[in-house]
This record gives structure tokens, sequence and C-alpha cells, in this order.
């Protein structure tokens, strides 16, 4: 047994942010899956630079781009295609946890991250695009997306809720997933699978905001805890909501908790150690997210221990001394969701602005190679072959 089967007897899913189509294609996926990977998430960031860099969507974009599909709806072909991809190889970790785990998550056009109206009918279009039930869609927990939760609860959808930088917009996503949730179970045959969202709440990013001001403060003894201790202590409120008389009739229809999903794990401060996030947050009925670089390094050295019972205490104490040092965690948490917001909406725009690169890059290519007899790109049918792609 590894590392992260380990985790799963612990009752915590381990999902990985990563995605691309070599890794889809090679056998790599295959692999984690193997090791214990029970989800993926796309990451646009690593979706560029792959299509910058590599030629693993050369001959894709070349098909659309013959096709006469402009750059935005190229992007959309490419990752609907990935997905589907993934899901149909995950699939059988979603029978094998009764779809608890086996999702393939991808992000929202982050430009309807205001309008719940639109975010409904986006997240349905891709859901029926993509035809497959084991993908989330990540919808952003402004005040339209947590709208946007309830209703798509009430459809049955499930979906990956992200830009969650505090406790108090758990509480406010739970409580529209439940008021859907209660909806659903209401209206629908008991036959499907219930709704199984999960909330990603970001964690290095909080110690990044946090670290320095206790630096000036001279508080070092301090210094990245405090990510930890909000992440305690919002799944201390996970276990509260999620219990009681109200939830406990919506349990007995098989309703299923909105599990905390622990994103962005891997440390931006070298002195911490690069598993640190991923040890101090094993719990049970939560999911745990890794990067390529963060899931080596845990199944090498990661130690797997749980100490959940001593978690309310020790994140009382830290919190309470950070409101003392004047440290204003709900404004920092506001601050850090519009940044990231905006670093998501100008994500998309720049992986349109590389496709639409690309595509120059590629009618180069084949402008040359019409000089030595080839076939012009614009009478040609087919995709070029991969060994003339531009790497």
């Amino acid at each position: 047994m590894n590392r992260l089967q380990e985790l799963h007897e612990l009752g915590q899913s381990t999902w990985l942010n990563y995605m691309r189509r070599s890794f889809l294609q090679s056998g790599d996926l295959r692999a984690r899956v193997a090791e214990g990977i029970q989800g993926l998430t796309a990451n646009a960031a690593n979706f560029e630079a792959t299509i910058a860099s590599e030629a693993d969507y050369d001959e894709a974009i070349w098909e659309q781009v013959t096709a006469g599909t402009p750059a935005p709806a190229i992007h959309r072909a490419l990752i609907i295609s990935d997905v589907q991809v993934a899901a149909d190889y995950m699939h059988t970790v979603y029978q094998e946890t009764h779809g608890l785990d086996g999702y393939v998550s991808l992000e929202l056009d982050p430009v309807l991250m205001y309008d719940a109206v639109n975010t409904v009918a986006e997240v349905r279009h891709l859901e029926a695009q993509i035809n497959r039930a084991n993908v989330m869609v990540e919808v952003p927990a402004t005040p339209a997306g947590i709208e946007a939760v309830k209703t798509l609860t009430r459809d049955g959808v499930s979906i990956n809720i992200t830009h969650v930088f505090s406790v108090d917009v758990y509480e406010r996503v739970a409580q529209a997933y439940i008021e859907g949730l209660e909806v659903f179970l209401d209206t629908h045959s008991v036959w499907r699978f219930t709704p199984n969202s999960v909330v990603s709440f970001s964690v290095s990013a909080i110690d990044e905001a946090v670290d320095p001001l206790l630096a000036e403060r001279g508080e070092r003894d301090l210094l990245g805890r405090t990510a930890v201790a909000q992440a305690r202590q919002l799944y201390g409120r996970c276990q509260s909501i999620f219990s009681g008389p109200r939830w406990d009739k919506v349990a007995r229809r098989d309703g299923r908790i909105l599990r905390p999903k622990w994103s962005r794990t891997t440390p931006r401060n070298s002195a911490y150690a690069d598993t640190y996030y991923v040890e101090d947050l094993i719990c049970p009925n939560s999911v745990t997210t890794f990067s390529l670089e963060t899931l080596a390094a845990f199944l090498e050295h990661g130690r797997v221990e749980s100490h959940v019972a001593a978690w309310p205490e020790q994140a009382e104490n830290h919190l309470q001394r950070i409101e003392e040092l004047g440290i204003n965690l709900d404004a920092i948490a506001g601050r850090l969701q519009q940044e990231y917001l905006r670093a998501s909406e100008q994500q998309f725009q720049a992986i349109t602005r590389r496709i639409s690169r690309k595509r120059d890059e590629l009618e180069k290519v084949w402008q040359r190679t019409a000089v030595h007899g080839a076939i012009h790109p614009a009478v040609m049918t087919e995709p070029p072959p991969q060994r003339q792609a531009i790497r």
C-alpha cells in the first residue's frame, strides 16, 4: 500500500491538478491512477504552456484552423476533447466509488463570474457537449456563482466551486448547496446519483498573503500556519453544517456532503516542506489536490498521520492571535478572490492569443513546405504530421 492508498484508508480522496493531451495518450494517466489518483482538474496555465512549447495540440489546432474555427472556439474544442478522453478513462474510478470520485474538472469561462443566469446556462451547455456523468465544471464562489450553485444542485449537477479563501464563503456555498439538494431530492427519481460537488479552498495563497504581515509585526513563529488554521476551521464548520436534524433528513435520502477540496497545496515558500500542506490537512470526507511535483514528493517521503481531534483548538488559538494582531482575514480573502478571478480571466485571454500565434506558426511551416512541393495549407484537408510541428 503506497501513501495515496493510505490516505484513502483514512477517508481522503486524492486528485491531480494536471492534464494535457500527451499525458492522456501516453499511459501516464494510467500510471497515476494505478498509484491512487482518483480525479483530475484541468490547469489553464499548463494548457497554455503546452500549446506554446509542445506539439500535443498542433494537429488538432490545424484541423480546426482549416475548418475556419476562431481561436476561442478552438480552445473550447480542445478542452472538451481532452475532458471526454479523461472522463472515459476515469469512469472506472467513478463506478468503483459509487460516484464519489473519478471526476474530471474543467474551468468555466471567467467572463461569466458575475452572471448567475448565464453561468447556469453555460454549465448546462458544457455538460451537454461533453456528455459524461463524471465531469465537473468549475464555478467561482462569487455571489452570482453561489446563486448558480443552488440552481445547478437543484438540477442534479455536480460542480467544483472554486476561488474560496475564507470559511464564511464556504458556509454560504454550503447553505446554497443544501437548499438545492433538498429540492433535487423532492423532485427527482431515487435511482439517480445525487449531486456530489466539492469546494476548492486555496491553501498556499493565504499564507503568501498573510506571512509578510506577520513578518512586519515580528511574529515569525506564526509564519506558514494561517492557511492550515483556516482550512481546519473550515473543516470543522463542514462537520457542523452537515449534521443535525435538517441534514440527517437529507442524508437518509443519499444526500452527499459538500466536501472541502484542498487546492494549491504546493508551498510558495521554499522554507516550508514540499509536502507540508498535504500532511497537515489529512482528514476524512475531503479531497486533497496534488501538483505533479507535490505528488512525487508525497509518494517518496510524505507522512500519513491524522490528528483531526486536535484541530479545533489549534485553529482557534492561531486565528485568535491573528485577530489580536489586527490582521483582517476576511478582507484578505476578498482581495485574493478578486485577484485570482482577474488572473483567471487574463489566463483565458492568454490562451486565445497563444492559439492564434500557434495558428500563425503552423501556417508559416506549411507555406515553407509548399515551396518544396508540399500541398499548400489553404487546400489541405488533413492536419499536418507531427514531425513538422513547431516545438
